[in-house]
């Protein structure tokens, strides 16, 4: 059942998604709420499953590593009285997988991967993810630069640490 939400509640949400290590008193006090209004909007928010986890952006091209990231279109055929609920829910239970999306256009999934190097990536779709039922096609496009994430800039220098691919 979908909740709406105040206008209190959506301020809260902005601030949250902004810098998640706000404390209820910075939170009361940038939004000119008491700050046990803002503990109690905040603590709603989380119970009701709507604040799931609270994460960090880590800009990974600043470290040291050999990993890979990919995005794979994946077309579906949907099950029977399902749709694409059920393909969706088995390709996003490996913990390969990163991000599992419904989307509209000439492709029904995508799916983020992160895996120890080009060749456990390519194993994962081959062996796991193109041999699931309903799964049709996939098309692996492996990241090369992150330049903006979730709202945030990432170094524009244009230098990177990343170790160039061999294919």
């Amino acid at each position: 059942m979908l909740k709406t939400l105040t206008t209190e509640e959506l301020k809260v949400l902005n601030a949250l998604s902004e810098n998640g290590l706000l404390t209820n008193a910075e939170i009361a006090s940038l939004l000119k709420l008491e700050e046990a209004t803002a503990a109690e909007i905040r603590s709603n928010l989380e119970n009701s499953g709507i604040v799931l986890k609270y994460r960090a952006i880590i800009n990974w091209e600043k470290i040291e590593s050999s990993s890979v990231n990919a995005l794979i279109q994946v077309k579906v055929t949907p099950a029977h009285g399902h749709g694409y609920d059920e393909v969706a829910r088995k390709v996003a239970s490996f913990p390969e997988v990163r991000t599992c999306l419904l989307v509209s256009g000439s492709f029904d999934l995508l799916v983020e991967v992160d895996g120890p190097s080009l060749r456990d990536v390519a194993f994962f779709v081959a062996d796991k993810l193109a041999t699931i039922e309903g799964v049709n096609h996939t098309s692996t496009n492996f990241l090369l630069k992150r330049y903006k994430q979730s709202g945030d800039m990432f170094s524009a220098s244009g230098k990177t640490h990343r170790l160039p691919m061999m294919i």
